[in-house]
Order: structure tokens, then sequence, then C-alpha cells
């Protein structure tokens, strides 16, 4: 017979990577949730203000609410959670920069914020979007639901090609939460799930994609005060020629580039965060595979022409700070080279001087040296005359021609004489 051996026995020999179980959970996270009846769901989302709890924080509290022990931040388990209070089926998710609370109850429900389903553990948060789905299981939306809604703004489509209709228009209801109204009486319990899980989250998407508008908005002013201030540095640059003024248009080149590092720093990162937002909610909007009804648009249309230009906007600001920080470091660049280029023309100005000195100097000792020859050949032939006047009388020669004699070669001998000082020196 052949042994088999445990299923388990080849795992001892491996060892996990310590991200799988996140990945496990990951896939199985935000799982779809089937919907039998007629229902209204809400959610509401959320995110950290600057002096609010974290969301991990948060997700404990709710942990906690749910009847869970305290869950890491690092555990799948957290990041969806189920419960049921009061009628109300509760689902928690936990998002990178966000939380959401979602509760679905009978069509009949009209607490908007109840009491009890863990809206609490959300304290201190900053509320970003609120929706709500009133879901029929009707094959069309009736006229009494579309009365409710603004016809300017109004969004009326089939989707699945006419197995469901939804119409919202965008509005705020009075409780504060956008409405959705949902036709999907010919779609099975699961198809619904999918249809109220896709209007959920391209409500929330759509919301965190405008996120970044205001922030592109707000820096406009200061981009254009960058800008002009560059533009002053640029002239002072050209026409700075001592060394205060080179300093003054380094130091607001300094200046400049630190304010442009704090814009990006600022909003890189709200930036970035809108696109990735606006690729999630292209994808979503084109899972609903819409087609107006009548005259009315569509949902993918009527955000994608609200989103698209916010998207753009955050863009071109962000490539606009970016274009400011390459011409501030251009402009660095520039002064350093102005500022070399005038210490080159200095250092030529100090050369030429030296040279010129020199070249004095030079001439000027010639000048010494020839004086010095005469000054020392005149005392040497004065000392030599009174030698001869001593001896003139008894060798009776004439003191005058052989002075006359003297002269050339004593100043030969003298100058001779300097010449081998000067190269022994």
């Amino acid at each position: 017979m052949t042994a088999h051996a445990a299923p388990d026995a080849g795992r001892s020999v491996f060892v996990e990577h310590p991200s799988r179980e996140a990945i496990y959970a990951e896939l199985h996270a935000r799982a779809i949730e089937p919907i039998a009846t007629s229902a209204r769901i809400r959610r509401v989302s959320f995110m950290p203000g600057p002096n609010g709890p974290a969301l991990h924080e948060v997700a404990a509290r709710f942990a906690t609410f749910a009847g869970m022990s305290a869950l890491s931040l690092d555990d799948g388990r957290i990041r969806h959670i189920k419960a049921e209070r009061n009628g109300r089926k509760i689902i928690w998710e936990l998002h990178n920069e966000f939380a959401t609370l979602t509760w679905q109850s009978v069509l009949t429900d009209w607490e908007a914020w109840p009491e009890g389903i863990g809206l609490s553990c959300f304290e201190g948060l900053e509320l970003v979007s609120a929706t709500r789905i009133d879901l029929t299981e009707t094959s069309a939306i009736t006229e009494e639901a579309l009365v409710g809604f603004n016809p300017i703004t109004l969004c009326y489509s089939d989707m699945y090609a006419g197995h469901a209709q939804v119409a919202t228009d965008f509005k705020r209801d009075r409780d504060g939460f956008t409405r959705y109204e949902l036709a999907a009486g010919q779609c099975n319990v699961l198809r619904r799930g999918v249809l109220v899980r896709r209007l959920l989250e391209i409500e929330t998407y759509s919301n965190f994609v405008l996120l970044g508008l205001p922030v592109a908005r707000s820096y406009a002013p200061t981009i254009h005060g960058l800008e002009a201030a560059l533009s002053g540095v640029m002239g002072r640059i050209g026409h700075a020629h001592s060394l205060a003024e080179n300093r003054e248009a380094l130091d607001g080149i300094h200046a400049l580039s630190a304010e442009v590092g704090r814009g990006i720093e600022e909003t890189s990162f709200r930036f970035a965060a809108s696109q990735a937002y606006a690729d999630v909610l292209k994808t979503r909007l084109v899972q609903l595979v819409e087609t107006p009804i009548g005259e009315f648009t569509t949902i993918e249309r009527y955000l994608t022409n609200r989103t698209d230009p916010a998207v753009a906007t955050c863009l071109a600001t962000e490539k606009r700070l970016k274009a400011l920080a390459m011409k501030l470091q251009r402009s660095a660049e520039l002064l350093n080279a102005h500022i070399s280029l005038n210490l080159e023309m200095q250092n030529q100005t100090i050369l030429d001087t030296i040279s010129r000195t020199s070249e004095s100097q030079y001439r000027l000792q010639e000048t010494v040296e020839g004086l010095s020859i005469i000054a020392i050949s005149y005392y040497a032939l004065a000392i030599l005359g009174y030698i001869i006047e001593g001896f003139s009388h008894i060798w009776h020669v004439d003191k005058g021609i052989v002075m006359l004699c003297a002269a050339p070669i004593m100043l030969l001998l003298v100058w001779r004489g300097i010449k081998r000082l000067r190269k022994a020196a």
C-alpha cells in the first residue's frame, strides 16, 4: 500500500507572504449584497479632518459597536464590517482616505439620520457625500417619483437594455442626501445589488473627484502672484551689476522656490487623488450601460461634463506649479551664470591692473637701475679723480685726459656689475 501524506504536511516548508491575508481580504471586500425587495438605501462617506481622529480609530470604534473585538488596521476584516440594528442592515467600509456607512431599510423609512446604527462612531470626521437610493420593484419609474426632480438637471435613463431605469437630479434633499430613483423590477436580486452598488460608488467617487477643484481654484491667485514675482526677479537679474543687487535677486529666487515647493507639496496628493478617483468613476459609469429616455441626459454624460473639466483644472494647476519650479531653477542657473561672468570680468580687471602695475614697476626698476649706474659711476670717478690728482705730481699726467678715458670704462664696469647682481638675485 502507498502511504498518503497529510494534506498540510507540505505547507510547513513554506513561509507565507506577510500581505497574503490582506490580498485575500481585499478580493472579498465590498461584496455585492443581494436585494430581494423594495428598499431605501442610504450611504454617507467621511474623511479625517485636520484635528479629527484617524480612520483606524474610527474603525476600532465601529468594530466595538458591531460586537467585534479590537482589530488592527492591517486586519482585512476591519475594511468591511456588517451589522444589523433596528431592522436596518448596516455595512461599514474602510477605503484609503475615507470611510463609508451604508444602511438598508424599508422604502417607508424616512428617518434620515437614525440613532443606533453607528453614526456616532464617525464623530470628529468630515462629511463628504450623502446618497439615498429608493429601489422599487416596478419596471419603470413612476410619474410621481419624477415630479420631485428638477427637470433642468434631471438624468433619466434605461440601464442594461431596458431592464432597469434610474433617475436623479444631483440635488440634495432637505436631509442633505442626493436622491436616486431606481426601478429594477426586471432584475434579479443580485443584479439589483450590483446596480445599487454602482450608483453608490458613482455618487461617492464623483464627490471625491471634485474635492481637488476648490484646491485648484484657491491656488490660482497665488500662482498668478508667483508668476508676476518671477517676472520681476528675472528683470532684476538682467540689470544686476553689484553684489547687493545679485544678492537681492538670489534671495528673491530662494523665497519663490520655497513658496512654489510648499504649493506643490500641499496640492500634489489631492490632485493625484482626483485623477485616480476620476479613472475609477469612468469605469463605473461605463458599467451602467445607459440609454437616455426622451430628451433627458444620462448620469454618465452629466457627470463626465463636470468631472472632466474639474480634473483638467487640477492638472493645469499642477502643471503651472511645476512649470514655475522649472523656471525658478533656470532663473537660479541664469543668476549663477551672471554672477560667474561678473566674477570673471572682475578677475580680468584685477589681472589687467596687476599686469599694468607690474609693467610700471619694471619700467621704474629699469629707470632706477639706470640712475644707479650713473650715480655709482659718478662717485667711482670722483674717487678715481682724487687718486689721479694725488699721483699727478709724481707721474706728471693730465687729470682731465685720464678721467675722460676712465669714464666709459667705469660705466661699463658698473653696468656689468649690476647685471650680475640681478642675475644672482
